[in-house]
């Protein structure tokens, strides 16, 4: 099912970007992976995919609500251009990325461009039957979401520039960057679907808690996972999961060893051995998995609550796992 979401997504963003003819749009083309149909990689669109599952667990159209899906996914690629370019990121999965094919000016305003048609995408629905309150409240959501990402990216870097940060603080951080935009899906899927009330804040909380288990899920993979020994987020002095919950019952030997290492100038692969081998002995692994597994059990149980009553219900909960891994 989900790939015949992300294949909806994709056939509606090619016409949009296809429509236009200026290079910049080839940018564009190219982030999304369809510069050549021989060698194109499209890339996934799992916020639109759990937009669309959850407008038909509602009961939703959700060929009507395809420009809010296409929307997300425009302002989730804005963001995805502009977190390269500020860690420096040469590749996004198997492909360069637009800034180091085309340089960080243009990359940017590719970026803000996508970020400009997300806008004009939410602006087809009442072309689709949806009323004008309706379509304001979309447009509202996305941008507060959107906002809210800018907001725990400000964190997020203002974190690199300290030794010690609660888990409290990079969890708030974690569920503005990457929760508000899976929390705006499910929450604008509910309002097109006729939602009201305390709702709508459920489907608002549901979608943060999974961005928040796939975020914390992410950092694990990156200090224990096959592809850890290149992590470039710690290069770059991103603070994680694992090294804030070590800091937090760390004593001042350990404090000491960890703060030296992230205030040097330039940190290097040996760097993240020392620092995972210290998280490891202070029980970071275990800690991120527990929260984890907490932030997935409060989606999965409003997930149940929410759409109780739904068929295709099983289909969004495994859907939702296999984002988290």
């Amino acid at each position: 099912m989900k790939e015949i979401y992300q294949s909806l997504i994709d056939d509606e963003i090619k016409a949009i970007l296809s429509s236009r003819k200026l290079p910049l749009y080839d940018m564009m083309f190219y982030h999304f992976g369809f510069e050549q149909e021989d060698v194109s990689i499209p890339i996934a669109h799992p916020h639109g995919t759990a937009f669309l599952m959850a407008v038909d667990a509602l009961g939703g159209n959700s060929e009507e609500c395809l420009p809010v899906a296409v929307s997300i996914e425009l302002v989730n690629a804005f963001c995805d251009v502009h977190d390269d370019i500020e860690s420096g990121r040469p590749k996004r999965g198997q492909k360069d990325t637009l800034w180091w094919v085309w340089g960080p000016a243009q990359a940017i305003n590719a970026g803000d461009g996508m970020h400009a048609l997300a806008r004009l995408s939410m602006l087809e629905l009442p072309s689709n039957g949806f009323s004008a309150e309706q379509s304001y409240l979309a447009i509202r959501i996305l941008d507060k979401a959107t906002l809210k990402s800018c907001e725990g990216r400000f964190s997020e870097l203002q974190m690199q520039e300290q030794v010690e940060v609660s888990p409290g603080s990079y969890v708030k951080a974690v569920r503005e960057r990457v929760g508000a935009l899976y929390g705006a899906s499910f929450e604008v899927a509910g309002l097109l679907c006729g939602i009201e009330g305390d709702k709508l804040k459920m489907l608002d909380e549901c979608g943060t808690s999974l961005g928040e288990a796939i975020q914390i899920s992410r950092d694990i993979r990156q200090f224990w996972g096959d592809d850890s020994e290149d992590n470039l987020d710690f290069l770059n002095k991103r603070k994680s999961f694992p090294v804030v919950a070590a800091m937090e019952v760390a004593g001042p030997r350990d404090k000491r060893l960890i703060g030296e290492v992230y205030f040097k100038r330039v940190l290097e692969s040996s760097d993240f051995k020392k620092i995972r081998a210290v998280v490891e002995e202070l029980g970071g692994k275990q800690f991120s998995d527990s929260q984890k597994s907490s932030a997935q059990a409060n989606s999965v149980r409003l997930i149940g609550k929410i759409f109780e009553q739904s068929k295709t219900r099983v289909h969004l909960m495994t859907y939702v796992s296999g984002l988290i891994g």
